[in-house]
């Protein structure tokens, strides 16, 4: 039985020598599909550099900035006892890594448009 192999190329060998030593007369379903890219450890690290920067310039404390801005940018939305659909905050870490370029580049955007000039060199 194979469960949850994570295909690349290196590893392809290995899956058809797996594939090989099942026994087709039992017959089985093989799904292949896309594996999501998480938003990279630079990216993360980057929202949470421009959080404590974006934070220090407005005069807030990086982690309230950091989840200002997850709320404004990448909401998580949930449902009230009422059923309706209400913002109660934001997350990074579920974005793939598109997801995480689009947040960055909206961050930065808010920033300047508000006199925030994020300087990335350190």
């Amino acid at each position: 039985m194979i469960n949850n192999f994570s295909l690349s190329p290196g590893n392809l060998p290995n899956l058809i020598a797996k594939l090989q030593q099942l026994d087709l007369s039992l017959g089985y379903v093989v799904t292949a599909k896309l594996k999501k890219q998480t938003r990279t450890l630079a990216q993360n690290n980057w929202a949470r550099k421009y959080a404590r920067d974006f934070g220090a310039h407005f005069g807030y404390d990086a982690d309230f900035a950091y989840d200002m801005l997850m709320y404004k940018f990448n909401p998580i939305f949930k449902a009230d006892p009422e059923g309706n659909e209400i913002r109660v905050g934001g997350s990074f870490s579920k974005l793939n890594t598109a997801e995480a370029a689009v947040v960055q580049d909206s961050m930065l955007r808010y920033g300047v448009e508000n006199g925030f000039v994020f300087n990335d060199y350190e």
